[in-house]
């Protein structure tokens, strides 16, 4: 989901991050809380994207990146409004609800 705030060399998948999509996603760690391996890491950076901080969405994404034993994608910086909407726009495709939400929230 940090792809469309960072840059590195190689990215693979795409999720448009949402409000949603956020909130989905820490309810979810926050059932599977003590049975899944690295749920404290991934609450406090969802909490802080909840919040609308992503100043550390390339230290984000290196934290879970490392924690999955990533061999490729490290990030080396965060892209700018101009890159991620660019970004966003190359890459709707790849999530069938994106467009969707991409309007919501980009376009309205």
């Amino acid at each position: 989901m940090s792809h469309q705030k960072i840059e590195a060399d190689i990215k693979r998948g795409f999720y448009l991050i949402t409000d949603e999509r956020i909130q989905w996603l820490i309810e979810g760690v926050e059932q599977a809380r003590g049975e899944m391996p690295g749920g404290e890491v991934y609450l406090d950076i969802l909490n802080r994207w909840s919040q609308g901080d992503f100043s550390r969405a390339d230290e984000d994404h290196n934290v879970i990146w490392n924690m999955q034993n990533g061999e490729i994608g490290e990030a080396t910086g965060i892209l700018s409004e101009e890159e991620e909407r660019s970004y966003i726009e190359a890459n709707l495709s790849q999530d069938e609800t994106a467009y969707e939400e991409y309007r919501d929230v980009y376009l309205d």
